[in-house]
Parts: structure tokens; sequence; C-alpha cells
């Protein structure tokens, strides 16, 4: 029996698990933030968030909100993080916090001829009220302070809630070229 036989009868005839599936790309030249909301349109337990050539006006950080009113506002308050990153130029260094208005990405970017963010995102539980919402990432990033940088880790808002928008934002300055696109993960 082939492989691929083997897997849809294992699964019971699921042939898509794990599919990405395309809900949204945002293509953004100017604005502070970029806003994914009406994920109850797409129900998902996980998502997928990609970003490609973000850069910004400023020496600035990316960071993560989440939204339990579909975006007419995002939570400032109260998220928990830790990420490690480290340098083509030697050297690591670990970041946390339990109270930050956001989920700290080390998604850097400035002005620099050249420079940009790049980096993917798995968020978790948005729209499951029993649960907390996490977010997973992983970004390589260059500004001109520091011309290669890599972070991973993750963050959670420890609030059980539906989380309906989630929003990617400059902690400094404005977002002057980005493609965002956001996914869900097929589960049948």
């Amino acid at each position: 029996m082939p492989l691929g036989a083997a897997r849809f009868g294992l699964l019971g005839g699921v042939a898509d698990l794990g599919k990405l599936e395309l809900i949204e790309t945002q293509t953004v030249t100017s604005g502070t933030s970029v806003d994914f909301i009406d994920l109850a349109d797409n129900p998902y337990n996980v998502y997928f968030l990609t970003v490609n050539n973000l850069q910004t006006s400023a020496t600035s950080q990316a960071g993560l909100r989440f939204s339990n009113n579909n975006g007419s506002s995002f939570i400032s308050s109260g998220y928990q993080y830790a990420n490690t990153r480290g340098s083509v130029g030697g050297g690591t260094s670990d970041g946390e916090s339990t109270s930050h208005p956001q989920i700290n990405t080390n998604l850097l970017s400035d002005t620099a001829t050249g420079m940009s963010a790049n980096g993917y995102f798995y968020l978790y539980n948005l729209l499951d009220s029993s649960k907390y919402s996490f977010a997973n990432l992983h970004i390589f990033a260059s500004y001109s302070a520091d011309p290669g940088r890599y972070s991973f880790g993750g963050g959670v808002l420890p609030t059980a809630e539906t989380h309906n928008a989630f929003q990617l934002f400059a902690t400094a300055g404005n977002i002057t070229d980005a493609t965002i696109s956001l996914y869900g993960i097929a589960e049948s």
C-alpha cells in the first residue's frame, strides 16, 4: 500500500490534516499596526502568521496584542513573554516579563537601506474562551546597530476568554513596508 494510502486509512479519511489555508494577506506601506479582525469568520484552533520584509520609519520592535471585542480595542496589559535572541556578531541574551503591555517579538527594523525583519508566529486557542491565548515566534531581523539578529520564544495572555482579533504593531514610528499573511491550520 502506498504511504499516502496508509496515511489516509490510518486517519480515517482525513487527508488535509495540517494544511495551511490562507485567510488574508495584507501589504502595508504606511501605518502603526496591522490588524486581523473577524477571526470568528475563519475559526481555527491554530493560526500561522508570516511576516515578510518588515521595515519601519524608526528603530522599532513589533509587539503583538489580542482583542476580545473584534478589534475595537486591543488589550494593553497583563501579557507574559520570554524569548532568546542572538546576533551574527556574537552574544545571546534573554528577555522576559510577567506583566507587559504586549508580547515582545524582537522583530526589529530601522530606516537603514536594506534592513528588514522576517519571521513567523503560531497563535493558539484565540477563539477558545476556556483557554489562554498563546503565541510562539521565530524571527530573523537586521537593523543598522545589529545587521543580523535571531529571536525565538513566545508569550501568553493568561486570561481565559475569546480573542477574536489581534494586531502586530510598531512600538516606535510607523511600518513603512511589510507583507503579512494569516493562515489557518486545518484540523479535518
